[in-house]
């Protein structure tokens, strides 16, 4: 805002100059607001590409999805991967696993995930007690 108002300033200040038959003066000026501009358009496309790689990350984690050991990433319906959990958590890489037999191996960090049959797991327990909320007996 300040910058803005400078500059509206600083060209009311060349107008005034270039009245006052000030030429040389104004020229520099114009040359001053010149290189502010284009600062400012410099910073204005950092900060679009800026935005840009932020909207492709929250888009990004918006399509991984992840099985409790590795992640996958959903495009069009389909899943690929698996991808390298330790990678992705703390690098925010998506580096392919490769299947070793009943493992899985991420070849940049060495991390190994070993494959489970998905029937052979007990569904979860809960392990609170269930109490009626509502019963037959009067309590005393």
């Amino acid at each position: 805002m300040v910058t803005k108002l400078a500059n509206a300033t600083g060209f009311k200040r060349v107008l005034d100059l270039c009245k006052g038959g000030r030429y040389r003066e104004a020229e520099v000026l114009l040359k001053s607001l010149q290189d502010e501009y284009l600062a400012v358009c410099e910073e204005n496309d950092a900060l679009k590409k800026q935005l840009g790689e932020v909207a492709e990350v929250l888009d990004l984690s918006e399509r991984v999805k992840f099985d409790g050991r590795k992640y996958w990433l959903e495009e069009e319906g389909e899943l690929s991967g698996p991808f390298c959990q330790v990678c992705y958590d703390r690098d925010g890489l998506l580096i392919n696993l490769q299947e070793r037999g009943p493992r899985w191996e991420c070849c940049h960090c060495k991390s190994i995930f070993l494959e489970t049959v998905q029937e052979d797991r007990p569904a979860p327990r809960s392990t609170a007690k269930e109490l009626p909320l509502f019963t037959d007996h009067e309590y005393a």
